[in-house]
């Protein structure tokens, strides 16, 4: 996700791709996580998961370390993310890819599709970034690119103003556990506690021990979907050597597990839940 400073909107997106698996299978799951799901009922082969692709071909975001797009890197990890989902048996999870200028209202059109979609579980793919003015120039391939080491690691986000904000805390908090199992850590240059708007966005960590922060009404994405949603940065690309790790499809492969299981906690856990519940 990009933090650094405004620029005008352009006109809004030339069209939107949406990429689906469609196949049967089931899955039922019964283990413990933060708060009931919406997913609740729902076989597992007919939970709709949304991966949004953060930013567009034209709007690509941050730039890395070594001059990639953000944009790419979101759309590597969105595809392994979506062939992991579909091989645990999320068959119905979608990719949502958008082309054009990355407007506010092209970013309403992608909730506006998961809300159509009746989607039960929203996630915007992206890799995070500090502002031009803390960079720092070196040199790469004999071209001069920018890059600070100072800060590593994920982070993710939710908002307060979206309808189902306590289930999309509670899906953070798995996939915070599960990438954390992996041996990943989170970021903590957003905390408004411990910086200042000096590198990038700030805002209060709503979970502290899990690298969990609030989006208030900043991303349209989050409080506009209608489904618990989370933004999930998924490491620092202007680190040098997290750029190298995040570029690897080993990491690429650790993550996908993360999430996959994540979702298999969050919607199976309530879906057995609510189960029991019924025979009360």
């Amino acid at each position: 996700m990009a933090h650094t400073s405004s620029k005008k909107e352009k006109k809004p997106m030339a069209c939107r791709i949406v990429i689906s698996f469609a196949a049967v299978a089931m899955g039922i799951s019964c283990i413990a996580t933060h708060a009931s799901a919406t997913c609740k009922f729902k076989a597992k082969k007919d939970i709709i998961v949304i991966l949004d692709v953060g930013h567009t071909d034209k709007d690509s975001g941050q730039i890395s370390a070594r001059g990639v797009k953000e944009y790419d890197f979101n759309m590597n990890l969105a595809r392994r993310l979506l062939e992991e989902l579909v091989n645990t048996g999320f068959i119905s999870t979608q990719m949502i890819v958008t082309s054009g200028s990355n407007t506010h209202e092209s970013r309403l059109q992608r909730s506006k599709r998961a809300n159509d979609l009746g989607a039960d579980l929203f996630v915007s793919v992206h890799h995070d970034g500090v502002k031009n003015e803390t960079l720092m120039p070196w040199q790469y391939n004999g071209k001069t690119h920018w890059f600070l080491d100072k800060f590593e690691g994920f982070s993710l986000w939710v908002s307060q103003k979206n309808n189902k904000y306590e289930e999309s805390l509670s899906f953070a908090k798995t996939l915070a556990d599960q990438l954390m199992a992996s041996g990943l850590k989170f970021t903590t240059h957003h905390d408004e506690l411990t910086n200042t708007a000096k590198y990038g966005r700030i805002a209060p960590r709503v979970d502290r021990e899990r690298g969990i922060y609030d989006a208030s009404d900043n991303i349209a994405v989050l409080y506009e979907s209608r489904m618990p949603a989370v933004l999930f940065e998924a490491g620092m690309i202007v680190n040098r050597a997290e750029e190298q790790v995040l570029s690897s499809a080993t990491r690429r492969a650790t993550v996908a597990r993360a999430v996959a299981t994540a979702a298999e906690r969050f919607c199976g856990d309530a879906g057995a839940t609510n189960l029991m519940r019924s025979f009360r």
